[in-house]
């Protein structure tokens, strides 16, 4: 049985085999994880708009346009293949994660045959992407075209065609219509060729690998220095990050603020600017090796014994394009003050090859170990996509009996968007009109609402207290295993008048 499962695997091989474990383990993580995330949710009923209204539905959504085209590749997605849309969004990101992947073996599998097996169970079992599986987000194109570039760019090394170098160039423009800082791979790439290129032909294949964005650029900037087409305002915001002078200009002024407050002594005040920026660039390895898990030991293990520009010198261009994520990075957190896992992602991504050579290797130094690697980075791989935590059931539950028992969407009060969302009023809508609890309770006292949806955490004990002190009767109550839960509430007024008591009975019968 063992021979046959080993000579199947050899069959499929390794590349093909991350591909089909990797929509495999997918498939899993959304089948245990039933609530689409927040991101998700407004990309697929932005889907549906432009599903609904066309090219109309793109453009009146706050995001337009940097943000538009996942809800638009979910749009025609879903017309295509007459799936939901958001039914289209896991696929769409279930077939770009593996697809990166795959990409990633097929980079160590060129550079280092022997550990294309061992990359094959460290690129499904990382937690700094595999945990996001669930979820429907931006990155996944991003980090497949991403991919797709360095395997074609370590092709144009080799062949040194202008087919492979623009292939590389239009791989990037398609993962910066997912987000931006993809195009920091063109000056990486640019780099790279200028310190590794013979002196005779280093302009000539700087400039094949730059041709098109640095056209672009160059046309975007002279369209806009005319005045013909106005810079958008999130793109001046990024712009804005990218100016390091602007930024200690930031820093300086948070880090006077926070001196009032933290420093007692004069003397550790003036060092407030320091202690904040290298403080906020310490997230950065942290979250990388904390989201590396328990491969820290084979990515130390790679460097063991060789030198530094040895190990890099392998993975040509992945460390140059590392670096100019890392400069991103230092430039978003220096300028939002907070840095999300998903965004120093691409770092891990980026280190699997190094980090299966490592493993490769360790296996190879201690066999009588191997049994203990193989099961460590198998529970790393399930707790990836399993979760025996509470699942938050209680949000499509109440969502779905909201959309079955609506009032007026004018008097209803929906506290957690995503209730509102599986309701069907909309989930960018609700968010922008959340109320803190005192300004819901003016609005109640002012008779705003006749419906009030709210969310109650396992330890809020005092829910009840405050509909009393502010003459609400709760009708429903959704909860999931943890206790969390979402109430429905009315106005005690609205409650005991007849024709509404009826109407809320006949409601609540079959649901409870």
């Amino acid at each position: 049985m063992r021979e046959k499962v080993s000579a199947w695997a050899r069959a499929v091989g390794p590349v093909r085999m991350a591909f089909i474990c990797s929509l495999m383990l997918s498939a899993v993580a959304v089948w245990n994880s039933p609530v689409l995330n927040r991101d998700g949710m407004f990309y697929v009923e932005w889907a549906q708009s432009i599903i609904d209204h066309g090219s109309a539905g793109v453009r009146q959504h706050p995001g337009w346009p940097f943000l538009a085209f996942q809800p638009a590749l979910i749009a025609v997605a879903s017309s295509a293949t007459r799936l939901g849309p958001e039914t289209s969004a896991y696929a769409i990101n279930a077939l770009f994660l593996a697809g990166a992947c795959s990409l990633l073996v097929a980079i160590t599998r060129r550079r280092l045959p022997e550990a294309a097996w061992a990359a094959v169970l460290v690129v499904l079992a990382m937690p700094a992407y595999n945990e996001y599986r669930n979820q429907v987000l931006r990155e996944y194109g991003f980090w497949f075209f991403g991919l797709l570039a360095f395997w074609l760019a370590m092709r144009w090394d080799e062949s040194h065609r202008w087919r492979e170098a623009l292939a590389c160039q239009a791989a990037i423009c398609c993962a910066a219509l997912f987000r931006r800082e993809a195009l920091a791979i063109i000056p990486a790439l640019m780099l790279w060729q200028t310190l590794a290129a013979p002196a005779g032909s280093r302009l000539r294949r700087v400039l094949m690998l730059g041709c098109l964005p640095l056209a672009g650029a160059a046309m975007a900037g002279a369209l806009f220095a005319s005045g013909l087409v106005p810079m958008p305002d999130s793109m001046r915001s990024f712009f804005e990050a990218a100016n390091p002078l602007r930024q200690l200009q930031v820093i300086g002024d948070a880090a006077g603020r926070m001196s009032e407050f933290v420093f007692k002594h004069k003397y550790s005040r003036e060092e407030a600017g320091y202690v904040l920026f290298f403080g906020l660039l310490t997230i950065i390895p942290v979250k990388f090796l904390k989201m590396t898990g328990v491969f820290v030991v084979p990515l130390a293990f790679a460097f063991a014994g060789q030198p530094l520009r040895a190990v890099l010198a392998r993975w040509q261009p992945l460390p140059w394009v590392f670096f100019a994520h890392v400069l991103v990075l230092v430039a978003f957190i220096t300028h939002q003050f907070f840095l999300v896992g998903r965004y120093v992602a691409l770092l891990n991504l980026l280190a699997v090859p190094v980090i299966a050579a490592g493993l490769a290797a360790l296996m190879q130094r201690f066999p009588r170990w191997r049994g203990l690697m193989l099961t460590l980075a198998l529970l790393t791989l399930l707790a990836n996509v399993l979760s025996f935590s509470p699942k938050s059931t209680q949000i499509i539950d109440a969502g779905k009996w909201l959309a079955a028992n609506r009032v007026a969407a004018s008097r209803v009060y929906v506290e957690n968007p995503r209730v509102a969302y599986y309701a069907g009023l909309g989930y960018a809508a609700t968010g922008r009109n959340r109320l803190e609890r005192d300004a819901l309770a003016s609005a109640v006292a002012e008779n705003r609402f006749d419906m009030l949806v709210l969310d109650v955490h396992a330890r809020d004990a005092g829910i009840d207290e405050w509909l009393a002190a502010n003459h609400l009767q709760m009708i429903q109550r959704f909860a999931n295993k943890g206790g969390n839960a979402v109430i429905v509430a009315v106005p005690v007024a609205i409650q005991n008048s007849p024709p509404t008591t009826e109407r809320h009975r006949a409601k609540t019968g079959s649901t409870e």
